[in-house]
């Protein structure tokens, strides 16, 4: 069964816009999950009491209530890591995709001159971590998976597994490909405005101009709708 992956902040961001989240899972049905990581990642950013949300978190959080009740209303499904076998060590590859996750937060912060914390960042990559693993998993078995993520490292180390990745810009752009597509500019705008704070794409990712969240659709081929 074809299985996207959603880390937490794509799926706090497009909570923003619960119309658009709605129409994301209709076009995605039961193939949209989430680890149990990532599931427990949204329910603590949730739990974070009113007093305790500050300026900065507090955008985050409210869309991480919102895709609680998805959560626990079964719309979107929590799936545990993948059993192990001869050729996939579960807990070993987890240890790697780690490694390399925090290889590449370690690289920025050394070219910004600033130090990291092993444990923080092991904490803030569990959910991206399992995602990637359990989408490896699949790929092992040559299943078709695809990562929803706008973390910049997590998209280059899912790509070394073999991972195809789409960010939310991407994922916006199909509904603009469906038979009632959602106009452009709106996608564009609400593209802007839910990762202005959080869940930003990378620069080299991100699209500049309503165009490329219209279907374009030349005889039966398109960029984005295939």
């Amino acid at each position: 069964m074809y299985r996207a992956w959603a880390d937490t902040g794509l799926l706090c961001a497009l909570a923003r816009r619960p119309v658009l989240l709605d129409k994301i899972l209709d076009l995605y049905g039961a193939s949209l999950v989430v680890t149990q990581a990532v599931a427990a990642e949204i329910r603590r950013l949730s739990g974070t009491s009113e007093a305790q949300r500050t300026p900065q978190t507090r955008l985050l959080c409210s869309g991480a209530d919102t895709v609680v009740r998805y959560l626990n209303d079964g719309r979107i499904a929590e799936c545990p890591l993948p059993t192990g076998s001869d050729t996939f060590d579960t807990f070993d590859k987890l240890d790697q995709v780690l490694r390399k996750l925090r290889g590449i937060d370690a690289a920025a912060a050394e070219r910004a001159g600033r130090t990291t914390d092993a444990v923080a960042s092991a904490h803030k990559h569990a959910g991206e971590t399992h995602s990637i693993v359990c989408a490896a998993r699949i790929v092992e078995l040559g299943g078709k998976t695809v990562l929803l993520t706008n973390d910049g490292g997590a998209i280059t180390v899912a790509e070394s597994y073999g991972i195809p990745c789409k960010d939310l810009g991407q994922l916006l752009a199909e509904l603009g490909c469906e038979a009632d597509p959602v106009d452009a500019a709106d996608l564009f705008n609400s593209f802007n405005e839910v990762t202005r704070t959080f869940a930003t794409v990378p620069a080299y990712r991100q699209p500049t101009a309503a165009s490329a969240f219209r279907c374009l659709k030349h005889g039966d081929t398109c960029r984005l709708c295939g």
